[in-house]
């Protein structure tokens, strides 16, 4: 990793990143002090202005060529933050929450161990894959419509949330076979 300027800490990708991780008290303090529809409906656009600046970084960083090593650490610090945050908080409100938590903590979990063995070991680590994203983007959908509507007591948010963790469950079965690969790679070849 390069050295870490003053100006690579400040660009805008990364003020963007900052400005994500600062969201993540406030979503809770409006989402757990909600008083009615209104405060549910606050607290799903928080998560839409999250996911707003989520692409504005990317896309800032590499139209104006900003991209940095510590934007590559500081992103997806954010997006796990956030992630994992409402994904808890709405442990909460929606029973079977509990089970996207588990996949996730347990995906992640899994590509950051793997991960900082694979960067140990000197290899490049691939970014996230389409399947990754394509889980992660039904995710924010179905926890947007959660919050926004706030409808415990239906049977739609256990349909939702029994879906996204079908598609998070098959991105930690592609992402653990590809880094099974790679790190099967990485000791033939050392």
């Amino acid at each position: 990793m390069d050295k870490i300027t003053k100006k690579d800490l400040l660009n805008i990708p990364n003020c963007l990143c900052y400005f994500r991780i600062l969201l993540i008290p406030v979503f809770l303090m409006f989402y757990f002090q909600a008083d009615g529809q209104i405060d549910y409906i606050i607290s799903a656009c928080i998560l839409i202005v999250s996911g707003l600046t989520d692409f504005l970084d990317g896309y800032i960083a590499r139209r104006y060529h900003m991209v940095t090593d510590f934007g590559k650490l500081i992103d997806p610090i954010a997006d796990k933050l956030t992630q994992f945050t409402v994904a808890v908080a709405l442990v909460y409100t929606y029973s079977w929450m509990w089970l996207l938590v588990v996949i996730i903590f347990v995906k992640d979990g899994m590509l950051a161990l793997a991960s900082l063995y694979l960067f140990g070991k000197g290899e490049k680590i691939k970014g996230a894959s389409w399947w990754g994203k394509v889980a992660t983007a039904f995710f924010y959908f179905v926890v947007i419509i959660l919050i926004g509507l706030h409808i415990p007591d239906s049977i739609l948010p256990t349909v939702l949330i029994f879906v996204c963790s079908i598609l998070m469950a098959m991105a930690l079965f592609l992402y653990a076979k590809q880094l099974y690969g790679m790190i099967k790679d990485n000791r033939n070849h050392g």
